[in-house]
């Protein structure tokens, strides 16, 4: 008896753990970078190994979406900003962050989800640390100016999308 009440409680908080990533929204684990700060450089490596720095977009709007492969909210998240980016017809940059795994899962997603934007990997998760993530989906929009504009936790494309707007001067 014993044992399955041990059993039964591992399962169920193996669940909690697997459905609490499918989330929509989080209002816990806000990242530690702020409004107005200026995040660190480096972004991440493209999956052959070529470092990207935030500082090589400076005067653009960058948008940073850290995540992981087996994160369903993350998916979610990453179909619908390639859908935002295609709608504003490329006016900012979107780079989506993969935190701490092998690149070759990283790319095996990427082409799966036919992602057209570029995947970064953080394979050792030091951006990941440097920037304060602690949930993801995390996403973090830059100015043009190179701080950070907004960020958000779980999904919240569609405040992503008014935010951008704000920064192009599209916003009515």
């Amino acid at each position: 008896m014993k044992v399955n009440l041990i059993y039964l409680l591992s399962l169920f908080l193996s669940l909690c753990m697997i459905i609490s990533c499918g989330a929509p929204e989080i209002r816990s684990g806000a990242p530690e970078i702020q409004k107005g700060d200026f995040p660190p450089d480096l972004l991440g490596e493209t999956s052959d190994g070529h470092e990207i720095h935030l500082s090589e977009f400076r005067g653009k709007v960058v948008a940073l979406i850290f995540w992981k492969t087996w994160c369903d909210a993350c998916r979610k998240e990453l179909l619908k900003a390639k859908t935002l980016l295609h709608a504003y017809q490329n006016k900012f940059i979107l780079f989506a962050i993969n935190i701490g795994e092998p690149p070759g899962m990283v790319r095996t997603f990427k082409r799966r989800y036919l992602l057209d934007f570029p995947v970064l990997v953080d394979s050792q998760a030091k951006i990941f640390s440097a920037y304060g993530i602690h949930v993801w989906p995390t996403t973090i929009l830059i100015n043009q100016q190179g701080q950070v504009h907004w960020t958000s936790i779980g999904s919240e494309m569609e405040l992503l999308r008014q935010e951008i707007e704000v920064l192009l001067g599209e916003k009515q």
